[in-house]
């Protein structure tokens, strides 16, 4: 099942708001079906349906050629450590490159080398983090499939210089280069031997076209290590490497000529990329649910960057079947908890999907109708007011009593699950705080 990623999950979206206001309607308004009570025909609600939810692993997902990079990791008492890197290409932007022009090589001085990644936005608080780049003794191929776990093979030396290392992500504030003004970045000053090392290769069939190129930098692995993080602190960091501020540049001058310039090695849709993904929930309440899945009577999770999703049994729901009734409304209320004023907040959307012979489908609520459209029918937004997410379930629910899909478990888990770094905590089905139940609008005939 492909599902599109979209590369602003992190803040709610504008279009969300007004379905938003759509679901907040009186529940009075929610009763479907009422103008069509006659003395043949009664409207009812149903809501003591038996459901059981428990947490478990995330599938693997594709990891390569995501829109978004993701960067960095979090120390939380509810998901343990979540880190995330990634490994891409670097490119010349055109061929047979002679950094030297005329003259010899020895006229050309190299000054720096700076790495800078474009933000696209953040999950949680932004504390100093470590940041590492390695060179890759591996090959990288955009026409292969990677899933997340999926690591290659590095030279083992750290290229970020020392004073570089350490910064706190500002993934808000513009910057100026070179007296223009440009959009928020992170910059690593590199060290001079891995530029100096391209620019001795001038003139060179190595540097001859993209192919070879590749075979002389094979890649970058771009890491964090923050060993030291405590409780609440530090964020992934969401980067857009497509964006043409997104680069390696080479900054150089010609002793000869007396000129300063600078070259750039680009990432761009023809690099392969790949994201890299993991979760350490030693010691979480996520990690006895792993092992023992009745645990998810009072709570369960979702975590996003292919981390655990929900499963929700509804047991009972076929008592109804050949009732003589028709479904005009099934809504799935998910409650959650949450009291605000953290940096890990839930997850801004959800998704749902069906289970059948060792497949997932998306619901026919949602794909009745194409692309956001979609997500905006069936739901799956986090209600901040009410601490809670809906699900309208009504096509589903009805092919479930017609006997079309059987009644597995449906599963509820992260959209765009490899760029999303969101967690949610959900009340569970015997949770004494709140539960999540099932609302059934029918007529009976």
């Amino acid at each position: 099942m492909t599902i599109t990623s979209s590369t602003q999950l992190i803040r709610k979206a504008a279009w969300l708001s007004l379905f938003v206001l759509l679901l907040n309607c009186k529940k009075d308004e929610n009763f479907i079906g009422s103008e069509l009570q006659t003395d043949n025909l009664s409207v009812n609600q149903l809501n003591d349906f038996s459901l059981r939810t428990y947490t478990k692993k995330s599938d693997s997902l594709r990891a390569d050629e995501i829109s978004i990079s993701t960067l960095g990791s979090y120390q939380d008492a509810v998901t343990g450590t979540t880190t995330s890197s990634f490994y891409t290409q670097l490119r010349i932007p055109v061929d047979n490159v002679n950094f030297s022009g005329t003259g010899p090589i020895t006229n050309i001085v190299l000054d720096s080398v700076v790495f800078s990644l474009q933000y696209q936005d953040h999950y949680g608080s932004l504390d100093a983090q470590t940041f590492e780049v390695y060179q890759m003794n591996e090959d990288l191929f955009i026409d292969s499939n990677y899933y997340n776990g999926r690591t290659f093979a590095d030279l083992g030396t750290n290229l970020v210089e020392a004073a570089s290392q350490t910064q706190v992500p500002d993934p808000v504030s513009s910057v100026i280069i070179d007296g223009t003004e440009l959009p928020s970045q992170l910059r690593l000053k590199l060290n001079k031997g891995f530029g100096q090392a391209i620019i001795d290769e001038s003139g060179n069939t190595t540097l001859s076209n993209n192919e070879n190129f590749t075979q002389l930098v094979k890649g970058l692995h771009v890491k964090v290590n923050n060993p030291t993080q405590a409780d609440g602190e530090g964020a992934i960091l969401l980067m857009d490497l497509l964006s043409i501020n997104s680069k390696v540049t080479l900054y150089y001058r010609d002793t000869a000529q007396k000129d300063t310039t600078s070259f750039d090695l680009l990432i761009n849709a023809s690099t392969a990329r790949v994201n890299l993904n993991t979760h350490d929930y030693t010691g979480t309440q996520i990690e006895a649910q792993l092992l023992d899945s009745t645990l998810g009577q009072s709570q369960t999770f979702l975590h996003g960057l292919e981390g655990v999703r929900t499963e929700v049994s509804i047991d009972d729901l076929l008592k109804l079947k050949d009732s003589n009734i028709i479904v005009n409304k099934a809504v799935l209320t998910m409650p959650i908890d949450f009291t605000g004023g953290g940096s890990f907040e839930p997850n801004p959307q959800l998704i749902i999907v069906r289970n059948e012979d060792g497949l997932r489908y998306l619901l026919p609520d949602q794909t009745m109708f194409s692309g956001t459209v979609g997500l905006e029918k069936i739901g799956g937004q986090w209600d901040s007011d009410n601490s809670q997410y809906e699900f309208i379930i009504t096509r589903y629910v009805n092919n479930v009593l017609n006997g079309t899909f059987p009644n597995n478990n449906l599963t509820i888990e992260t959209a765009s699950s490899m760029v999303t770094p969101a967690r949610a905590i959900l009340y569970g089905h015997n949770s004494v705080v709140k539960q999540p139940k099932l609302t059934l609008t029918y007529t009976k005939y």
